[in-house]
């Protein structure tokens, strides 16, 4: 499961570094990130949406969250190209990060991405993903600790995590904000310095 994350971590870095922020010359790494595996083996061709609601608190205009969805196939390093679409809403005073698409023929499960990049504040809450079964006519699908409500030893528990250790990020369960239920996800990061972006150096 390490080499999974580890693998779409390296390739989420490379599709989004410029998709969202295609006019900076400096930019943060990604200090943090989540996974959430959504099993779609039996839902091929059909549209689907991917929700998550994110409040962002940040130090300074570049700090932010990156979202991203990618469908992987059969092997642990098989990323099928995604042409997925990212929208945006706000309810109350968190974002609602919406990926919207259809599930591959050769897709057998789909990997949802949350990275924090730069200093500050994020919370994440109530994660949730919708099938179109028919045309207008959708359903829930159920996902394993969608709220960060279980009672798991380990917060991110039904979640691949990024390992890198960094003295910058600290991550905690809170009930001070949330969205749904009694807890949501914060992480926390401060001491993150932005970097040039390479091909600004060449």
């Amino acid at each position: 499961m390490k080499k999974i994350a580890l693998i779409f971590f390296a390739t989420s870095c490379a599709l989004i570094s410029y998709a969202q922020t295609p006019a900076s010359f400096f930019h943060y790494a990604e200090e943090f990130y989540f996974v959430k595996e959504v099993p779609t083996a039996s839902l091929q061709g059909k549209n689907f949406r991917y929700e998550i609601a994110v409040k962002a608190d940040p130090t300074d205009t570049m700090s932010k969250v990156r979202i991203h969805g990618i469908g992987v196939g059969k092997g642990q390093d098989d990323f099928i190209n995604s042409n997925f679409t990212l929208e945006t809403r706000v309810e109350q005073e968190w974002t609602i990060y919406t990926v919207v698409g259809t599930v591959s023929p050769e897709a057998k499960r789909l990997f949802f991405y949350a990275s924090v990049n730069g200093n500050g504040s994020f919370y994440f809450d109530d994660l949730s993903f919708y099938i179109e079964e028919t045309p207008g006519k959708w359903r829930q699908l159920t996902l394993y600790n969608p709220s960060f409500e279980e009672k798991e030893r380990d917060i991110f528990a039904g979640y691949y995590v990024s390992k890198r250790k960094s003295p910058n990020v600290q991550t905690m369960l809170t009930r001070e904000t949330v969205k749904t239920g009694e807890k949501s996800l914060l992480v926390k990061t401060r001491g993150a310095a932005p970097i040039i972006s390479s091909a600004m150096r060449e």
